[in-house]
């Protein structure tokens, strides 16, 4: 399977999830707390490099993947996202610099449910969420122990897994994992003319 059909089988991935997620957020009453980018700035997120693949073909289409790759590889000095907005300019209201290409972790977390003990799903979400609508996470919890529909963050990741097991099997420090879907969109481009539209870096 070509790179850029990879990216489309994920981008379908991320648009069922977007329809799960609103209608789950609509059922319980479940939001991100506004202005509020913590999770964001969270140091040790780990994801795998096939959620960001749509990320990486971006960068390369617009001639931006050396430059971020470079950029990966040779700044040690934080371990947080590098698409990480750390400083907000009037008017913003996210801290993703490209908020279209996040990761899966990025769109599961906060409203979701991963599997506990004896296969029991819980919530997975933040304490600003916890503390600042208690009633919507006692709501989600509810939600989920009726077994309504609800994103199941291992039924996301095993459907990643089956687009390309060697890209979505392993999970990375999120730096890492950026990095290594921008070097599998360069190799794959390597020898391979490059998407129509793609700028020249």
């Amino acid at each position: 399977m070509s790179i850029y059909l990879k990216v489309r089988a994920v981008e379908r991935i991320f648009s069922q999830l977007e329809i799960e997620v609103g209608s789950f957020q609509k059922s319980t009453g479940l939001g991100c707390m506004p202005n509020c980018g913590k999770c964001c700035t969270k140091p040790d997120i780990n994801a795998t490099a096939l959620e960001f693949l749509p990320l990486a073909y971006s960068l390369f289409k617009n001639g931006e993947a050396e430059i971020w790759l470079d950029k990966l590889n040779n700044d040690h000095s934080t371990t947080l996202c590098p698409v990480l907005n750390t400083v907000l300019a009037p008017g913003e209201i996210g801290f993703c610099s490209d908020y279209a290409h996040r990761g899966l972790i990025c769109r599961l977390f906060g409203f979701s449910a991963m599997l506990h003990k004896n296969d029991k799903p819980i919530l997975v979400t933040c304490r600003p969420i916890k503390e600042g609508i208690p009633n919507a996470v006692a709501k989600a919890e509810s939600h989920i122990a009726a077994k309504n529909n609800y994103p199941l963050i291992s039924d996301y990741y095993m459907q990643l897994r089956s687009i390309d097991e060697s890209l979505g099997e392993e999970l990375f420090p999120i730096r890492i994992a950026i990095a290594k879907a921008i070097n599998a969109v360069l190799g794959y481009y390597a020898y391979r003319k490059p998407p129509k539209g793609t700028k020249v870096a």
